[in-house]
């Protein structure tokens, strides 16, 4: 057997595995009329949470074989429980055609009319966006505030909570002195970086490519005059196609009125790095986001249990997060109920373990100050309450601001707690505070049925629709 056969052989054996042990877990049923605790094993948190984060599937990257792994398991769960397949071609997974540009040589950075810069020399970079990108140059100076949308923006230091917002302005690309190491530099350098995936005939809403800076350059930049044409080409080949996955079940519902509610997670993560530091290359993505995708699961199950709901309830974890949101986008283009059919949607994203700054086994909700919904969930038992990190927007940085966006009321879960493994190879299941995820989990079964089975509808607070 060739040395490829034998991992996919590996990695199937570890997902029959898993699939046989969760089929056990559906064996002895659960009163429908029991807490909704005993709906939510911890076993079964974990059995689900080792499999997707573990290096078997490589860090499922957005658009990878190993995502279309991670989207199967996830359908097979849905076709366990009964419900309608909402994928292609009456499966549960949606397959998402996507083009891929491959770069035939390595950018370059022309500023202004005489300066040009040489990739590794001035600057590295990890995803490029079109083949040429330009704009007038904007120093971002301590906010994001007026940042113009299609400029080239400079930041002269790294800070992420900054970066997050400048992100949100929609610059065309962010030139920023980046803190990397020799090894990263050098590693970045060695590469000629990836373009960001494209779907396929639908309008690309992606986010500005960064682009790293040596100090020497950061430097030269801060002297050029705020204005100045920024232009950044890369000579690529043709384009390909490529394909990322969404896992899609449907829980019908028995009202009339046709009415649902989204409960999701994205199922991506960032794949193998062989240019990340230290031994580990596999970003395994353990909270961002397994612990969501095992949420979505486990909440099928425990409401899957109960009679049909009054409201249709879709489950999905969508793919390519990590690309700009690519499968929601999708998803929002070729939703199984019309748009004003759905009533709301819930995503969950890295609730895999606590934060200090809310109660014990308390979760906090982006955006809650936005609609009546988390309050509403809140008197309904959730364990929800507000987003301590505002400075973060959050809300805007998850699946669910893609369908916000388009009127859907929706939000995030989460316990994120601003921990150091952050899309780092570090982000491993050993990590994972599981009694934390488990009553998290189950805290939300009986308000997220009593939603599926009432006449009440969320709404956007004046002025805070997206």
């Amino acid at each position: 057997m060739l040395p490829a056969m034998r991992r996919h052989a590996h990695r199937y054996a570890v997902l029959l595995a898993v699939l046989a042990g969760c089929a056990d877990h559906a064996g002895p049923q659960t009163s429908p009329n029991a807490a909704s605790r005993a709906g939510i094993r911890e076993a079964s948190v974990r059995a689900h949470l080792e499999f997707l984060a573990s290096d078997a599937l490589n860090g499922r990257a957005s658009g990878s074989r190993d995502e279309q792994i991670a989207a199967e398991y996830v359908g097979a769960q849905f076709r366990r429980l009964g419900f309608k397949p909402g994928g292609t071609a009456g499966s549960f997974v949606q397959t998402v055609e996507m083009t891929r540009l491959t770069a035939t040589a390595k950018p370059s950075i022309a500023i202004g009319s005489a300066v040009k810069w040489t990739y590794g020399k001035e600057f590295v970079a990890g995803n490029l966006g079109a083949p040429s990108v330009s704009g007038p140059l904007y120093r971002v100076q301590g906010s994001a505030a007026s940042v113009p949308r299609g400029s080239v923006a400079f930041m002269a230091e790294e800070n992420q909570d900054l970066m997050a917002q400048v992100v949100l302005a929609g610059p065309r690309a962010i030139l920023v002195r980046r803190n990397l190491t020799p090894a990263q530099w050098e590693a970045q350098s060695a590469r000629t970086p990836t373009f960001a995936l494209v779907i396929t005939g639908v309008p690309s809403g992606s986010r500005p490519m960064v682009i790293s800076l040596s100090a020497d350059a950061a430097t030269a930049l801060a002297a050029v005059a705020a204005g100045t044409e920024v232009r950044i080409d890369t000579p690529v080949g043709d384009p390909q196609k490529a394909y990322t996955y969404n896992a899609v079940g449907i829980l019908q519902g028995t009202s009339p009125s046709g009415e649902a509610i989204l409960i999701t997670s994205h199922l991506d993560h960032l794949g193998r790095r062989d240019n990340a530091p230290g031994a580990d290359k596999i970003y395994n993505g353990a909270d961002d986001d397994a612990s969501g995708t095992v949420a979505v699961m486990e909440l099928a199950e425990a409401l899957a249990r109960r009679q049909a709901p009054k409201r249709t309830i879709i489950y999905t974890c969508f793919g390519s997060e990590e690309q700009g949101g690519l499968g929601a986008t999708y998803f929002i283009e070729n939703p199984p109920v019309p748009l004003e059919k759905l009533v709301a949607n819930v995503e969950f994203e890295m609730i895999g373990r606590p934060d200090p700054k809310v109660p014990a086994r308390t979760l906090w909700l982006t955006g809650f100050d936005r609609s009546d919904l988390g309050s509403t969930l809140a008197k309904r038992g959730a364990r929800l309450v507000l987003d301590p990190h505002p400075e973060m927007n959050f809300f805007q940085r998850s699946d669910n601001y893609t369908l916000a966006r388009r009127g859907v009321v929706a939000h995030t879960v989460s316990s994120y707690n601003l921990h150091t493994e952050y899309h780092t190879p570090a982000d491993d299941t050993k990590l994972v505070d599981y009694p934390h995820m488990t009553e998290a989990i189950a805290s939300m079964v009986e308000p997220l049925w009593w939603l599926a089975n009432t006449a009440f509808k969320p709404a956007w607070y004046p002025g805070k629709k997206p």
